[in-house]
């Protein structure tokens, strides 16, 4: 064993104390989720718990491998800061493709290879998305530099610095919500913009962290007396209704047919946490206004936690990801060797035809396509075979193809094609 495994395998006997000190280092606010996840999604069968997902992160050893902003092992990508996943299906193909390297790893340490049942792989896919949605805790001290460097000091007061045309920021409770900053931001744009312009600034804007970073300073500088305030994590069925009353949909579309004045919101990359995407859509905020000004549109302002309300309908959304096509997926089903084995005539040298499983949701079958890929590797390298590696949009396609009805009328060239990388 080289010294590096023989450093990842301490690492990852010190995982279990790790353990114990996890939902307290961040991961917490993950069970917020459950209060907007659990009720919208309930006529979903296949979407998971992501409350019950981190439990299982936990009890089937995935966090002795892989960290979780920071807590837990070192031997894969820590999977809250590393590894962004945009939907369902990048989550799924990354773990397919994975498969053979993961199952090797996981022999060489001597780890179990966790077996997935009931809606336990969904939990663990709804858990691993929605880490992106909270934010990582900010800097205050770059927050503070920021204050100056994009001029809010320039009209905002702060701890007895700064202007005095626009409201004190240290006034807020150190409990608000980021989001609820973002909110006010985005609602006093247009104000705020007139008066930069007025003064010869540039309008600011947020890369990365930034914003993160600079709302930490303000709740920071906040009132520790004030009355503690609570924002949900957001209601996704109100956020639907939102996009249509705030006449986002004038301009955005969510996987959409049709092109819209501005990005489809499901097809554009949207990385980072919420208020990061706040603070991108602030960074926008002139080219919008100027495309509603052109379409007669009034700016949208947002009351309550509307702001919240409309995120969380975005989030589920693209959790779903992209409609799969299931022509193109019939050629996915073919090109990568899946009718080798799998024929939906039920003549496939080895395995079952996967059209069996067409009723079932997507998690159901990428769980067993988890839970037998060991098996299938053994087979596969029997036969000098290459495993198939997916693409996200080739896991959407194949699933949508496999799902279609009818699908058994449709039987592929005897035999298939050999499986493509």
């Amino acid at each position: 064993m080289s010294e590096k495994d023989a450093m990842d395998e301490r690492l990852a006997c010190r995982t279990i104390s790790e353990l114990r000190r996890w939902p307290a280092r961040g991961i917490a606010a993950t069970l917020v989720l459950v209060f907007f996840v659990a009720p919208s999604m309930a006529a979903d069968s296949g979407f998971g718990d992501p409350v019950e997902g981190q439990a299982i992160f936990q009890s089937k050893g995935c966090v002795r491998c892989h960290a979780v902003r920071g807590a837990g092992g070192r031997i894969g990508p820590d999977l809250g800061r590393k590894v962004v996943q945009s939907s369902f299906y990048e989550i799924a193909s990354g773990m397919w493709n994975h498969s053979p390297a993961m199952g090797e790893r996981m022999e060489e340490f001597k780890v179990a290879r966790p077996y997935f049942e009931g809606t336990e792989l969904a939990d663990v896919a709804a858990f691993l998305y929605f880490l992106k949605y909270f934010d990582e805790p900010g800097d205050p001290r770059i927050g503070q530099t920021l204050f100056t460097e994009k001029h809010c000091v320039r009209c905002h007061r702060v701890a007895g610095q700064g202007g005095e045309m626009a409201p004190r920021l240290d006034t807020l409770p150190r409990t608000v919500s980021p989001l609820r900053i973002a909110q006010d931001l985005w609602n006093h744009g247009a104000a705020m913009v007139t008066a930069m312009e007025m003064q010869g600034l540039d309008v600011p804007t947020f890369q990365d962290s930034e914003i993160i970073d600079l709302l930490a300073y303000l709740r920071n500088q906040g009132q520790r007396g004030a009355t503690a305030e609570f924002q949900s994590a957001g209601d996704p069925e109100k956020g639907r209704s939102l996009f249509q009353t705030k006449a986002c949909d004038r301009c955005h579309a969510i996987f959409g047919s049709q092109a819209k004045l501005g990005p489809d919101l499901g097809r554009v990359e949207l990385r980072g946490s919420v208020t990061q995407i706040a603070g991108g859509m602030w960074n926008h905020w002139s080219g919008m206004a100027q495309a509603m000004q052109s379409l007669g549109m009034r700016q949208p302002e947002f009351q309550g936690e509307e702001l919240a309300d409309l995120f969380a309908y975005i989030f589920i959304a693209r959790y779903e990801g992209q409609p799969g096509d299931p022509d193109r997926g019939e050629n996915v089903y073919r090109m990568k060797g899946c009718a080798i084995c799998h024929r939906p005539d039920r003549k496939g040298e080895i395995g079952p035809p996967l059209v069996e499983m067409s009723s079932e949701p997507k998690e159901s079958v990428v769980q067993k396509m988890w839970n037998h890929a060991p098996q299938m590797w053994e087979r596969m390298r029997e036969r000098q075979v290459p495993w198939p590696r997916l693409e996200p949009g080739e896991l959407a396609d194949m699933l949508s193809f496999l799902a279609t009805e009818g699908t058994e009328e449709s039987t592929p060239a005897e035999g298939g094609e050999g499986p493509s990388r």
